[in-house]
């Protein structure tokens, strides 16, 4: 599955990129023939409600995240030339920009956001 990931460049800045997540193979699951990802731990998974104006300023994510936004859409910013992607309900983004300048979180609609905090 392609998705956007947040990252931190060499310079220390946020960016994005689009990268390959969760690549399913075919198994077998109880004898019926099913596409699965390989599983990734995870420290813990959170729901996150957010309303129509809800902002979160500069910040970098305490973890490596999955993101799947379920309802509402999300804008973030980054500095750069790339300044700000969208992302509305169904899309999945990973932020894994640690470190660096970070990125803001803009609701554009209000909604709610499955996080999956990964491990390690």
């Amino acid at each position: 599955m392609e998705c956007i990931e947040i990252y931190t460049s060499a310079d220390g800045h946020s960016n994005f990129r689009t990268i390959q997540a969760f690549e399913p193979s075919p198994v077998l699951f109880k004898g019926v023939a099913v596409s699965l990802s390989s599983p990734l731990p995870c420290e813990s998974v959170l729901m996150h409600e957010f309303d129509g104006d809800y902002f979160l300023g500069w910040h970098n994510p305490p973890s490596r995240q999955y993101v799947v936004v379920l309802d509402g859409e999300l804008e973030i910013s980054v500095q750069g030339p790339d300044t700000a992607q969208r992302f509305p309900a169904g899309a999945v983004f990973v932020a894994g920009d640690l470190q660096g300048t970070g990125h803001t979180t803009r609701a554009i609609r209000s909604g709610r956001a499955l996080v999956v905090n990964l491990r390690g």
